[in-house]
């Protein structure tokens, strides 16, 4: 199983020249630690107080910096980009980081994205797909410039629906599977439902993304509040809800090394992983706190999964 660090590019207010400098540094960081991979979430107009609504600009940054990391993007909210723009987007980057973008695509889930680029939130999906068969087309076409073949080989659907993992296993895309459910009821039922329908349609490429925090640390937990604090006034969390209850019941897996492992040995998508892509949301770490996070995880964590995966066989 290969080992990917995401990231949301949220943190600094609206300093995002420091945001982007800070991701630049982390992905430098992922590559000496080991990890296989370094993903970058979409997001458009601040949703989520993310700042990379360019993701093939900022990983291009990151290409001249690393040598040997992949880079990928999880996901590029595929509805709002013109296939063409997309697929030569792509492809320039693959060329620059020779041959080292895995490209992750999804239908996206903000409305306000939607209405801003005049895009009916309820065709989303249709729109995805129609999106990925052009890009496809394009990349094992002989008119896009520069030309990436093998980038068709490397590209990723973010999908949790039995229609979408189908869909995507007929055209050969690898699956990103993110958490479904992730509040007061933890995350068990929607993790099983999502790893059933993995099962039944059996992709050849899985990438679990999971929220993993190896070693105590009061940072995580006062990242958490203003998270929790605006679930609570949604009405999503219940009034007495705090980021213990919310770390409690396994919404983000935390403790000794050991206790994580066994966690994600025990989470029910872990079976049909090919790359675990790691990351701390929603909690918001600064970079003094998130490197340890990632040493401890490639250093310590893999390591336990390796052995206890050693073991199996």
């Amino acid at each position: 199983m290969r080992l990917g660090f995401l990231t949301h590019v949220a943190g600094a207010g609206d300093d995002a020249r420091a945001v982007y400098r800070e991701t630049i540094e982390l992905a430098v960081a992922a590559e000496e630690f080991g990890y296989d991979s370094f993903w970058v979430a979409q997001h458009h107009l601040g949703a989520q107080g993310a700042s990379a609504p360019s993701p093939f600009v900022l990983l291009a940054a990151i290409a001249e910096r690393t040598t040997r990391i992949r880079l990928g993007t999880a996901v590029v909210v595929a509805p709002t980009e013109h296939p063409i723009r997309l697929a030569e987007d792509a492809a320039a980057l693959d060329t620059l980081s020779a041959g080292r973008l895995e490209l992750g695509l999804g239908a996206g889930s903000d409305p306000a994205t939607f209405e801003a680029f005049g895009v009916p939130y309820q065709v989303r999906h249709a729109r995805l797909r129609e999106t990925v068969d052009t890009v496809l087309d394009l990349l094992t076409g002989a008119d896009l410039v520069p030309s990436a073949p093998t980038l068709r080989d490397r590209i990723w659907l973010g999908t949790g629906s039995p229609e979408g993992i189908a869909w995507a296993v007929e055209r050969g895309l690898g699956i990103l599977s993110g958490r479904r459910s992730s509040g007061p009821a933890g995350p068990l039922p929607g993790d099983r439902e999502a790893a059933e329908h993995l099962a039944r349609y059996t992709p050849t490429r899985v990438a679990l993304s999971r929220p993993v925090h190896p070693g105590a640390s009061t940072v995580l937990t006062e990242r958490l509040i203003p998270w929790i604090t605006r679930g609570r006034a949604a009405g999503r969390f219940p009034v007495d809800f705090t980021p213990t209850d919310y770390l409690a019941i396994g919404n983000m897996y935390t403790g000794t090394p050991q206790t994580v492992a066994r966690s994600l040995r025990a989470d029910p998508g872990y079976p049909h992983a090919t790359e675990l892509l790691c990351h701390t949301q929603p909690a918001r770490l600064p970079p003094a706190a998130l490197l340890p996070v990632m040493r401890r995880t490639a250093h310590e964590v893999r390591p336990l999964l390796r052995a206890a995966a050693a073991e199996v066989t």
